[in-house]
């Protein structure tokens, strides 16, 4: 398997919580760049449109199928984190690094299970991409059975297709705006 790294069980432990930590600070900044953009339209009329894409972003989105789709990634990191604890040998980890990659990986399903917008789904795939290059050194001979390869097929793309499932979605309604407020009248 893997024998030129030693990656322990307490730098494991802590993995996806820095990496929350290192991307929350950077969605921290970006919230406070935009409540003083609110405050300086609170008192015009740009305040109702941001307060409409506000609303498509919390209730109109991610759309049905894409909601499954989250749900389902969600289901299968925790069948990967259960995986992991039967077949840790066969990927390069200790007993104890198994268990607490199994730990992360739940709380990866955690993360992605709280998923309630557009934002919220980028920064979970975010997550799970820098997550994901992180445990990339535990490889089974298999690439099929690689734990990189599962998250990545079965985790990130299922986000990413959400994500481009509210983009269309939101270009849509902007398309059909634009068709109705460009329509001439007799």
């Amino acid at each position: 398997m893997v024998a030129d790294f030693n990656m322990s069980a307490s730098v494991i432990a802590g993995l996806l919580d820095s990496i929350i930590d290192e991307l929350g600070a950077k969605d921290r900044r970006e919230h406070e760049r935009r409540m003083k953009e609110l405050q300086l339209i609170e008192s015009s009329s740009l305040k109702d449109e941001y307060a409409r894409q506000l609303l498509f972003d919390r209730l109109l989105s991610p759309v049905e199928k894409a909601q499954y789709e989250i749900q389902d990634a969600a289901k299968h990191a925790q069948w990967l984190a259960t995986v992991i604890i039967f077949y840790y040998q066969d990927h390069g980890l200790t007993e104890e690094q198994a268990h607490e990659l199994a730990r992360q990986l739940r709380l990866l399903a955690i993360q992605i299970t709280n998923v309630e917008s557009l934002h919220d789904l980028k920064f979970v795939y975010a997550v799970a991409t820098i997550f994901n290059d992180k445990i990339s050194i535990f490889k089974h001979k298999e690439r099929k059975y690689r734990i990189e390869y599962n998250v990545r097929e079965k985790i990130l793309n299922r986000l990413n297709s959400c994500i481009a499932t509210e983009r269309n979605f939101v270009r849509r309604i902007k398309m059909t705006e634009n068709q109705y407020s460009t329509t001439p009248t007799a």
